[in-house]
């Protein structure tokens, strides 16, 4: 791995990355495929393309995820992004819930369903939100604050986490949504101002 100081930390070997990112697609369009059109939640619990769901599940995001978690340096983010995903999809794929009945109807399937959400929010945003520290912040203190990108990320992973649960009880609105997203961006650009400045 090397480090450019101008766009951030990049991994030299691309052919290595390249294959990794084809392995991932295809690994990606066969979880979707066995979810989405076998339709394997129907069948019981050692059913083989059930079996194949729960490797590919792990398989997946480790493929994903784990070369992101060497660029940041940061190895726990590698692992969470394999259970935030592997939970994620194992919920979606095999927890029977109809958000279209409500919370009370099926609240322990849709609360699974909005923990995993919300860690797999997490999981997306904070990457990006470091990638934009190089394109946001002038020193390197700053672009390279990997604890600002994490807790940026769990403020998006709330945010999206309560749009979510506001849309299950039905109680969103665009207004209320809109409201919602601005709260946490001007919460967060306080701690921002409170921090600038600071060795």
């Amino acid at each position: 791995m090397s480090t450019n100081t101008g766009t951030g930390p990049t991994i030299t070997n691309k052919r290595n990355m390249l294959f990794i990112a084809a392995l991932a697609g295809l690994t990606w369009a066969g979880l979707v495929g066995l979810i989405f059109l076998l339709n394997t939640g129907q069948y019981d619990f050692w059913f083989p393309g059930r079996v194949v769901v729960y490797v590919l599940l792990l398989l997946a995001p480790a493929l994903t995820f784990m070369p992101i978690a060497r660029i940041l340096e940061f190895p726990l983010y590698g692992y969470w992004a394999v259970i935030s995903f592997a939970l994620f999809g194992y919920v979606l794929a095999f927890v029977p819930s109809d958000p279209t009945k409500g919370w009370s109807a099926n609240s322990g399937g849709l609360g699974l369903l909005l923990i995993s959400l919300f860690m797999v929010a997490i999981t997306i945003f904070l990457p990006v939100f470091y990638r934009l520290g190089f394109k946001l912040f002038s020193r390197k203190v700053e672009q390279y604050d990997l604890s600002r990108a994490r807790r940026e990320a769990i403020l998006a992973g709330l945010c999206v986490l309560m749009l979510a649960f506001l849309r299950i009880v039905g109680a969103l609105n665009l207004l209320i949504g809109v409201a919602l997203v601005l709260a946490f961006i001007v919460f967060e650009m306080l701690i921002l101002s409170r921090n600038y400045g600071r060795p």
